[in-house]
């Protein structure tokens, strides 16, 4: 064998080698699943995909009808309209007219109240998540519904307090061992936020349980999921 041949040899084994290291990069690249795996997540996601079209679907056909409704409204005015008097119709019209600013006074109502609220929520250290459930017709309502669920998570979490304070010492003031003062303690009276209690609780609930302990509060106060 001649000096020719075995340099092409070699050139031939280093090419192959080449494409078996670029075979194993990109099979290690790849994330792989058994058949059971794959038939699981094509379910899944063929199960989502489902629902999210029949969401579409639903709201397509809430749309229609309610266009359709509108449409059959307009057609039924106009020949009621048309057998009108002059007189009637002006009526009719102002009547419409009327409505109209009725229905645009309203909604700035709400936009209204809905502003209010939500800084009322905002002062209270409550996030605007609760608004749907917490804003009444005005304002008075709507502090009697903050009031509601003041009581409400107060008797929910009354016995979670309790246990919460049994068997922990009771810290006077300072920082209480937890390093934040009650100045910074959400859960004390002078800076009591409901926003920052459930952003501590779900981070580190054995401090939120400190500061709790800490604080001692009075009043209502997030405590995590209540079951």
């Amino acid at each position: 064998m001649n000096n020719e041949e075995n340099q092409q040899q070699t050139t031939d084994v280093q090419s192959q080698e080449g494409q078996q290291e670029q075979q194993n990069q990109d099979t290690g690249s790849k994330v792989t699943f058994t058949d059971e795996q794959q038939a699981a997540i094509n379910d899944l996601v063929a199960e989502k995909l489902a629902k999210e079209r029949a969401k579409a679907e639903a709201k397509a056909q809430e749309a229609a009808q309610k266009a359709e409704q509108e449409k059959e409204d307009a057609i039924k005015k106009a020949e009621q309209r048309a057998k009108m008097s002059a007189e009637e119709r002006a009526e009719a019209e102002r009547k419409d007219r009327e409505q109209a600013i009725e229905q645009e006074r309203q909604e700035l109502a709400r936009q209204k109240q809905e502003f209010k609220t939500k800084s009322m929520l905002l002062d209270k250290g409550i996030t605007s998540d609760m608004l749907p459930l917490l804003m009444g017709a005005n304002d008075d309502e709507t502090s009697q519904r903050m009031d509601l669920l003041n009581k409400y998570v107060a008797k929910k979490v009354q016995e979670a307090t309790e246990k919460l304070m049994r068997g922990k010492q009771t810290p006077t003031g300072g920082n209480g061992g937890n390093g934040v003062s009650l100045n910074d303690n959400p859960w004390s009276a002078q800076a009591f936020n409901l926003t920052k209690q459930q952003e501590i609780f779900n981070q580190d609930p054995e401090k939120a349980r400190q500061m709790i302990a800490q604080a001692q509060p009075k009043q209502g106060f997030y405590v995590g999921k209540i079951n």
